[in-house]
């Protein structure tokens, strides 16, 4: 009797440290993190001349940033709003007008559109995916 009742107090204890650390390994994933996308022009953005482009998208303390843009045409970061899955932001430039991002972005994926109005009312409109991407280590010394 005295056995059996070890055993049955053990059972409890061997599943509460095997389970534990696969429960504790899984992290919630949130949208704030750098984001490798593609941005494509539609067809009449094309037309104007514009191209497929690479960039890194950065959600990061309530603010959205492109490189592309911010290096290229100085549209610096703009506060983005989340509603369950979905991203959206507006940036402005002194130079160049604004950008509207929307966005849904799903674990490891984002996809997107991205509508940037120039100062003469032009609007060119582009869609847009890509991944996360993937977190840099920091270099020991």
């Amino acid at each position: 009797m005295r056995g059996r009742l070890v055993t049955l107090a053990a059972v409890p204890l061997i599943l509460l440290v095997t389970v534990t650390p696969l429960v504790a390994k899984k992290k919630p994933q949130n949208e704030e993190s750098s984001w490798n996308i593609r941005i494509t022009p539609d067809s009449k953005a094309a037309g104007e001349g514009e191209k497929v482009i690479n960039d890194t998208l950065i959600l990061q303390q309530g603010f959205l940033r492109s490189k592309v843009s911010t290096d290229e045409h100085g549209f610096g970061t703009g506060p983005y709003t989340l509603k369950g899955k979905e991203i959206t932001a507006q940036i402005k430039s002194n130079y160049e007008g604004k950008i509207d991002w929307s966005c849904l972005w799903t674990g490891d994926t984002i996809a997107g559109r991205m509508v940037w109005t120039r100062r003469d009312g032009t609007v060119l409109t582009y869609t847009f995916s890509g991944a996360r991407a993937p977190v840099e280590k920091a270099k020991k010394r």
